[in-house]
């Protein structure tokens, strides 16, 4: 039985007070506090049929948004709001009780970094079929914008199909058409092209990561390989392929702990991680045939300020957690919770 926003809000806020212990009562006194969470993490995931829940740790859920037959492509936070892609985009100001139309000139690709928020720029950025393919909201969502501001070297023909963006407050755009670069210095500089040297990737379904100071490309086809630059995209190194499969789907990607570590996930193959630069196998945990179709990086602080970070995938078995940067993986979900979950945030 779906559970209606008011039940979820009591739910989340318990596991937040009672250091996901579940809604009993407990004393403060003798509270191990390596085990209490004082900054929980916010986690959404989305099944094939539309359905929506929530988590605060990965490990207990609720619902918030019903099945609506109509598949999720992607989840976003910004500010207070929840935004979802599904033929358009969708946004709620309520945790997801429910969302209005938000965006409708969506350019839409098999991939997360379509939309992006960089709050370095105060932005959100979204491929669009208007204008030379970028629109923006400087408003968390609620209001959008063409973004007109291009360079003079811009080349003719592009096709911008995802974003990403450093530390240092720089946003970057990729076209598989041409395979062009475009970097944004800021929110109101232009987007330049970022001329690459020596051996550049070079294939049409390409995507963008980043960590803060690594720029990635995965080859969303399985064919091209995964890249790297920590020049600013200026000269691209391809990882090794290593056991890494061909010839399917490489659906999503996250670099978990800076450097040039990366978790890649694939269709019917499980994930892969990066080890001393080329690609061995992380299914240790994974159900044989296992599909990865979106990746996600949490952190919770505890009261003694140690941090923790997680990895969640959802896949085609539920969603899996890793507290080892991508190694091994835990299921949580069971039950109800078995699902396809084709989207997380």
């Amino acid at each position: 039985m779906k559970k209606g926003i008011l039940p979820s809000i009591i739910f989340i806020c318990c596991l937040a007070t009672a250091g996901l212990q579940g809604c009993k009562k407990e004393s403060t006194l003798g509270i191990d506090n390596d085990s209490v969470i004082k900054t929980p993490f916010t986690f959404y995931a989305a099944n094939s049929d539309g359905g929506l829940i929530n988590s605060t740790d990965g490990e207990h859920f609720v619902d918030i948004f019903p099945p609506d037959g109509y598949a999720t492509r992607l989840i976003l936070t910004s500010g207070p709001n929840l935004m979802i892609l599904k033929d358009n985009l969708f946004l709620s100001e309520n945790m997801g009780h429910n969302f209005n139309p938000a965006y409708t000139n969506v350019k839409k690709f098999p991939w997360q970094t379509m939309v992006y928020d960089y709050a370095n720029q105060n932005r959100v950025y979204i491929t669009s079929t208007e204008g030379k393919g970028i629109a923006y909201s400087e408003d968390h969502g609620k209001t959008w914008k063409t973004d007109d501001t291009w360079s003079d070297k811009t080349p003719s023909s592009f096709q911008i199909s995802s974003f990403t963006g450093l530390g240092d407050n720089t946003l970057y755009a990729y076209s598989n058409t041409g395979n062009v670069l475009f970097k944004k210095d800021n929110a109101g500089a232009d987007w330049t092209p970022v001329e690459m040297k020596g051996t550049a990737p070079q294939a049409d379904s390409f995507f963008l990561t980043s960590n803060s100071t690594t720029l990635f490309l995965t080859d969303y086809a399985g064919e091209a390989g995964v890249w790297y630059s920590e020049d600013e995209g200026v000269n691209w190194i391809r990882f090794g392929q290593g056991a890494l499969p061909k010839h399917t789907h490489w659906n999503c990607a996250l670099s978990p702990n800076e450097d040039l570590s990366f978790v890649v996930g694939t269709d019917s193959a499980g994930a892969y991680r990066v080890k001393d630069g080329t690609f061995v196998a992380a299914n240790g945990g994974l159900e044989l045939y296992s599909s990865a179709y979106s990746i996600c990086k949490k952190t919770n602080t505890y009261k003694n300020d140690v941090v923790k970070t997680y990895v969640l995938i959802g896949t085609n078995k539920g969603i899996y957690r890793s507290e080892d940067y991508g190694r091994t993986w835990d299921k949580m979900t069971s039950g109800v919770w078995d699902k396809k979950y084709v989207a997380t945030y």
